[in-house]
């Protein structure tokens, strides 16, 4: 971990919020070394303007010291000056690509590089939409340099999300299993029709499909599940009931209340168009261990699909039925929803889980055969969606 925030990101973050940086701590550098992510509080009441340097108070976790930063040039006013504790992502790609397991390619560098504009977008014109039920954190600014990318939002710790963990209780993973079911209910679609996708975000959301990881695919053993790598890619993109996901619905990117019974989730940079269980196979599998899996897995979907269900009736009692969510051509999405929606959605999904899954360790089959995450629940879920190609259901 990086010993403190660095000066030049601290600038750039006052000039983007025009406003004095009083204190940074580090929160953890970016995947692979392409920046980093670090709270920050904000005083508005100084002029940034000014040929002046500030004093900054600046704590990393114990390693930090203080130092001085020179504010220059003008943003446009942040979209809102009431937050004054902060979180920043700060993307800067390095010169010399490096990854833990080795993907350091073209393809990588791409997908990371268009990732955190993703991010931005998201929260810049897509984040408002959510609910208390499905609760992210409010933009305050962004900006973009040649490559570099600057994400401003709001520290969700003011607002009691202070807790998160690497595993859960299945009791306490319902929590999160009922944030994914309002997100997903909130933009849920039908009939997609391509050319209304918004092209400012993924495609196809999460970090792990089929058409981004072809340097995965071309690297994992010959198999049954390479063999049906498409059949299984195109059962998911084929759905006629779609969504957003969130895209990298892991434990650690949730944020707690201090008794668990609510969260917020963070990390949005592979939002983008897909079937909702595809962030609920990543979620448990990345919370429970695999006994917990194996014997929670139906109260943990039923609670899932249980809470879909409320809130898409919760969207039927709405007066336009559907979410305000305009596409990239300016459009609504209008899709006006029906009961016989809410069960054949419940229906569909409730098939593809298996699928969800069986995708997930395609990825990892290719990227890192001996990853953790390869248990006998994940082959069990394979088996049956293999088994149902293999009948043709």
């Amino acid at each position: 971990m990086e010993s403190s925030v660095d000066k030049g990101y601290i600038t750039w973050l006052s000039e983007a919020c025009r406003a004095r940086v009083v204190h940074t701590q580090m929160i953890q550098p970016l995947w692979s070394g392409y920046g980093a992510c670090f709270r920050a509080k904000l005083d508005y009441s100084a002029s940034v303007g000014q040929e002046k340097e500030h004093k900054l108070e600046q704590e990393s976790n114990g390693y930090g010291v203080a130092t001085n930063t020179k504010n220059s040039a003008f943003y446009p006013i942040a979209h809102s000056k009431s937050f004054t504790h902060v979180v920043v992502k700060c993307a800067s790609p390095p010169p010399n690509l490096a990854h833990p397991r080795g993907w350091n390619g073209q393809r990588s560098d791409e997908r990371k590089r268009r990732s955190f504009r993703v991010e931005n977008y998201f929260y810049d014109k897509v984040q408002w939409l959510t609910t208390d039920r499905c609760r992210t954190a409010t933009c305050v600014s962004h900006a973009q340099r040649g490559t570099s990318t600057l994400l401003v939002m709001e520290d969700l710790a003011p607002s009691g999300f202070t807790h998160t963990s690497m595993s859960l209780s299945p009791d306490n993973a319902k929590t999160v299993l009922k944030w994914l079911a309002h997100f997903h209910a909130r933009f849920l679609t039908k009939e997609a029709v391509e050319k209304n996708r918004d092209t400012n975000l993924w495609h196809e959301g999460t970090y792990w499909h089929l058409s981004t990881r072809e340097d995965e695919y071309q690297a994992m053993p010959e198999s049954l599940l390479k063999q049906n790598a498409q059949a299984i890619s195109k059962r998911l993109s084929g759905a006629r009931y779609q969504t957003l996901v969130h895209g990298d619905a892991k434990v650690a990117n949730f944020c707690f209340t201090a008794d668990f019974s609510s969260c917020a989730a963070v990390d949005f940079q592979y939002v983008g168009y897909g079937v909702g269980v595809k962030d609920v196979a990543y979620f448990l599998g990345s919370a429970l261990t695999t006994q917990e899996q194996q014997e929670h897995r139906k109260a943990l979907l039923d609670t899932y699909f249980n809470e879909l269900e409320i809130a898409l009736l919760a969207r039927l009692s709405e007066k336009e039925h559907h979410c305000d969510f305009t596409h990239s051509d300016g459009s609504l999405n209008n899709d006006t929803l029906t009961y016989n929606d809410v069960v054949q959605v419940i229906k569909e999904w409730k098939d593809l889980y298996s699928f969800a899954c069986a995708d997930f360790y395609r990825f990892l089959a290719g990227w890192s055969p001996e990853h953790w995450k390869i248990d006998q629940e994940l082959q069990h879920q394979t088996d049956i969606a293999l088994a149902k190609l293999s009948k043709g259901i």
